[in-house]
């Protein structure tokens, strides 16, 4: 009965949108997190991420601040693989995981409102 109902195109373009976001993000996050686990790359890289967050941090808009957060936070992770390795990466192979797939179910959503709608 559903499949009878237009498509509404905002909640079509946010699928979209958040399916594409949350699929970069979580392979990214698995990348970041394989990446972690060379000595010094690791260490750099989990200090640029908190460099980055910080700026992010005193950013004017809301999404400057939540991105800020969430790059910190990454990086603070990715120092605690110093003391708690299978702890870190555990979680952030886990969030990259859950990210891409709820990027992946965001895109196929999108695809069959195209689909729908044509």
């Amino acid at each position: 009965m559903s499949d009878q109902y237009p498509v509404d195109p905002r909640t079509l373009s946010d699928k979209g949108s958040r399916g594409v976001m949350s699929a970069g993000a979580g392979a990214g996050l698995l990348v970041i997190n394989a990446l972690l686990g060379v000595p010094v790359v690791g260490w750099v890289l989990s200090a640029g991420l908190i460099g980055l967050g910080a700026m992010g941090l005193f950013g004017k808009t809301k999404t400057d601040k939540v991105s800020g957060t969430l790059l910190s936070a990454a990086g603070v992770a990715g120092l605690a693989t110093m003391f708690l390795p299978g702890l870190s990466r555990g979680l952030l192979g886990l969030g990259g995981m859950g990210l891409l797939i709820y990027g992946i179910a965001n895109i196929v959503g999108f695809i069959a409102g195209v689909r729908k709608k044509s």
